[in-house]
């Protein structure tokens, strides 16, 4: 796995798709980019967008949630089934729209749908199973040193961080979430430290895992209690 994201570091350019799910839920969007350098060097061309909304009845049940209506196992399965049915139909769409077969794309970014205390899907290694590609997802931020732990990147500081990159290329507001959920994949494959996490519960038995790859975001050391953003990836089977 390690070797897989040194010769994604190595390569000139990288097809990297994008996935937002909306903050209200209410629409996915999904950005094809094709990216080159990290940080300050970064270069991007947009390749392709696509905006769905997503199932009314979807929409009404995550509302649900977020009021803290009960559901039991086997209908948070279903919802997390329903999510990843739409992930899929998103992610096929934007590369029929851009022309792009699936094997050309290197990495997918996802950020996940946060309901309250759960995410949706809850096991990115199964959208990586789905698509057949390495997966991004479960972007933190925290202190380089570690004290405080690490907690979720909300979608205003997801901008903060890979806005000013954004801006540079002038893309459509409509875009940017999507844009930004790929450059955080992007950042996180120029990592300094990784380590292999096991898989999921129910990941286990199908050898599922997971690589968490931590990048300084500045130059400041870990006695200075630098930020790091810290990603997860997933690699299918």
């Amino acid at each position: 796995m390690k070797k897989r994201l040194a010769a994604l570091k190595k390569k000139e350019k990288r097809l990297i798709v994008g996935i937002e799910t909306g903050s209200p839920p209410g629409k996915l969007g999904a950005a094809l980019v094709e990216v080159s350098g990290s940080g300050d060097e970064t270069i991007l061309y947009l390749r392709g967008f696509i905006s769905r909304p997503l199932n009314p009845e979807l929409v009404a049940t995550i509302c649900a949630l977020d009021r803290n209506e009960k559901f039991d196992s086997e209908e948070l399965a279903g919802i997390n089934f329903l999510v990843l049915s739409q992930l899929s139909k998103l992610y096929d769409n934007v590369l029929e729209e851009a022309a792009v077969k699936p094997e050309d794309v290197d990495c997918i970014g996802l950020s996940c749908l946060e309901v309250g205390e759960l995410a949706f899907p809850g096991d990115p290694s199964v959208f990586s199973e789905m698509t057949n590609r390495v997966v991004a997802s479960r972007f933190r931020i925290g202190v380089e040193n570690g004290a405080g732990g690490f907690v979720a990147v909300e979608e205003a500081l997801l901008q903060g961080i890979v806005g000013e990159m954004i801006d540079r290329f002038g893309l459509d507001e409509e875009a940017r979430e999507a844009v930004a959920v790929a450059l955080l994949a992007n950042e996180s494959i120029f990592h300094e430290a990784v380590s292999v996490c096991e898989g999921s519960a129910a990941a286990k038995g199908k050898g599922r895992r997971s690589l968490r790859a931590i990048k300084h975001t500045g130059a400041s050391s870990a006695a200075a209690g630098g930020v790091c953003l810290s990603g997860e990836f997933f690699f299918p089977g």
